[in-house]
């Protein structure tokens, strides 16, 4: 099974330094996740029906609508504008 011995070898290959509460907390956490795996393979599935590709669903499509309310529009909402263009600062001479 997975121990801190492990965990520091890992840690190591990967040069991350750990101390000793980290070796101890992700030895842990490596050893709930595989029991979780452990459970996982314990299901049966031979009833259950290959899966060779994504389902296909529809994606739901709405319409396309014009919005004509001007206070969405980026020009109209800037702080400063001349209708057509924004207008900033001067940051190169």
């Amino acid at each position: 099974m997975f121990d801190e011995k492990k965990v520091k070898e890992v840690s190591k290959l990967a040069r991350i330094d750990l101390d000793a509460d980290d070796v101890n907390f992700f030895s842990k956490e490596i050893i709930d996740f595989l029991k979780l795996v452990e459970k996982t393979e314990k299901i049966d599935l031979t009833k259950t029906a290959p899966l060779y590709h994504a389902p296909e669903t529809s994606i739901k499509l709405r319409e396309d609508n014009i919005d004509d309310d001007p206070k969405n529009d980026g020009i109209n909402s800037a702080p400063d504008h001349d209708g057509k263009h924004f207008i900033v600062p001067k940051v190169i001479e």
